[in-house]
């Protein structure tokens, strides 16, 4: 995750501090290496958001084009059940940024959770077929 909240305030990873997830309210540790994009890991191994994967660049450099208050909103259905959306507007659509293939049910289930939704998927990743 991008953010967690740091004494009650959003922040991205940072080497050294610890924070807390926005999701669950689970303590986080600021993961800062040279290997992957610096972001927020749960202590714990629990995870809050099941539909949860490991950001890409590609997929952090889509959600850097929107400001940060639209990044990582975190949502709660009737039912109690809690997901993140990549981005939501003002408007309240929220913007999922895909880079690789997820299963049509678990796609299906993200559409009618968050029910006025846009997908931005990685297409440069799948081969070009010439008819």
């Amino acid at each position: 995750m991008k953010f967690a909240l740091v004494d009650g305030i959003r922040q991205e990873a940072t080497t050294g501090i610890r924070g807390t997830c926005s999701g669950c309210g689970s303590p986080t540790l600021a993961k800062c290496g040279l290997k992957r994009l610096h972001h927020w890991a749960h202590v714990s191994t629990a995870v809050c958001d099941r539909w949860w994967e490991t950001e890409t660049e590609w997929h952090r450099a889509w959600k850097n084009l929107f400001p940060t208050e639209w990044q990582e909103v975190r949502h709660v259905s009737i039912e109690g059940e809690v997901h993140i959306a990549d981005v939501k507007t003002p408007s309240g659509t929220v913007i999922e940024f895909q880079y690789s293939a997820i299963p049509p049910q678990e796609r299906g289930s993200r559409e009618a959770f968050y029910d006025l939704m846009v997908w931005i998927v990685d297409g440069t990743r799948l081969p070009v077929v010439v008819p």
